[in-house]
């Protein structure tokens, strides 16, 4: 062993310790003791810094869907309460961007017309700011997360370095990939009707009154006054043009209220039936080859990474597991 030995009180005998930092570096300031070892067996011990959903969605935000900006959003530090313009589109799970907000950010409670609750207190106070919300994320925010635990928790950042966080976005990305062929839910186009009220603008004793908008068809649902229905045409209660309500006898501005049918599209989920339940749970192969003639195709794993299984699945899974060849072979010794 030459220069490798250590007295043990009962003889010199190898220094196995001084042998694995030679070789592979002690990583420790005070010698390799069990850091040593660990390297000498290709594990590798450490913690992670923080990784966010940020994080993920600046290497690939569409799995976050369009997002929805609203000005005039304000913070106060140590605070959990964000003031926003309103909070139609918004609800209780939705991941959000502000300064002001830490990393992460989600809204946990919809506090009032104008104020949200989010998880984590503010790290300043900001005035009048922009804010991006993701109300409608093409994989449950709840799914982007489970998977962002479980590939922090899977990969470890002192064998990746620099890689580590490409390859948590190649993790994430790779499984939600996998929902989304298995678990995601078609969504359909539909319209509803919705009856809009409201009390018509005007002078109290006059008889012009004006809409804040021109009724589909230019008829009212409804036009009552003090609770009495009017009836609509000139030889009756009122005449519509456009905006504009004329009575046939004036009227308090307050006791009016006018009503209409409003038509909006929203989108529902579609229920799958069986045959699509299979389909999306069918897995398959990587193509390798396909003819015209008489139909016919062929699957195969990538030969150099045919024992990662399931990682096979998806171009992101292909990618970390290439990459994981790589990093987890360590260092070699010649000799």
């Amino acid at each position: 062993m030459g220069g490798y030995q250590a007295y043990t009180g009962s003889g010199f005998w190898p220094d196995f310790t001084a042998l694995y930092d030679n070789t592979w570096g002690s990583g420790m300031a005070g010698g390799s003791g069990w850091n040593g070892f660990g390297l000498s067996t290709n594990f590798v011990f450490g913690l992670n810094p923080p990784y966010y959903l940020d994080n993920f969605l600046a290497f690939s935000p569409k799995f976050f869907g369009p997002p929805t900006q609203l000005a005039n959003c304000s913070t106060t530090l140590g605070s959990q309460t964000v003031t926003v313009p309103s909070t139609n589109g918004l609800a209780a799970g939705q991941f959000m961007q502000c300064a002001g907000l830490p990393p992460g950010s989600v809204i946990t409670a919809l506090t009032g017309a104008t104020t949200i609750t989010v998880a984590l207190a503010a790290t300043s106070t900001v005035i009048n700011a922009p804010a991006t919300f993701y109300t409608q994320p093409v994989v449950p925010l709840a799914v982007l997360q489970a998977y962002l635990s479980l590939a922090v928790a899977s990969l470890v950042q002192a064998r990746w370095f620099d890689q580590w966080a490409i390859a948590v976005a190649w993790f994430i990305a790779h499984y939600a990939t996998l929902w989304a062929e298995t678990d995601a839910t078609a969504l359909a186009t539909a319209w509803q009707t919705v009856v809009h009220g409201e009390t018509p603008v005007g002078v109290a004793g006059q008889a012009v009154y004006t809409l804040s908008g021109q009724p589909p068809g230019g008829v009212l649902q409804s036009l009552s006054n003090n609770g009495l229905f009017l009836t609509p045409g000139a030889d009756a209660d009122y005449t519509l043009s456009g905006v504009t309500i004329t009575l046939t006898a004036p009227a308090p501005s307050d006791a009016l209220y006018a009503t209409w049918p409003v038509q909006s599209q929203t989108q529902v989920p579609v229920a799958a039936n069986a045959a699509q339940i299979a389909a999306q749970g069918v897995a398959v192969g990587i193509l390798t080859s396909k003819s015209v003639g008489d139909v016919s195709a062929s699957y195969q794993a990538l030969a150099s990474i045919e024992e990662w299984g399931q990682w096979n699945l998806t171009k992101y899974g292909q990618q970390l597991a290439t990459a994981a060849r790589v990093i987890g072979a360590g260092p070699a010794v010649f000799g």
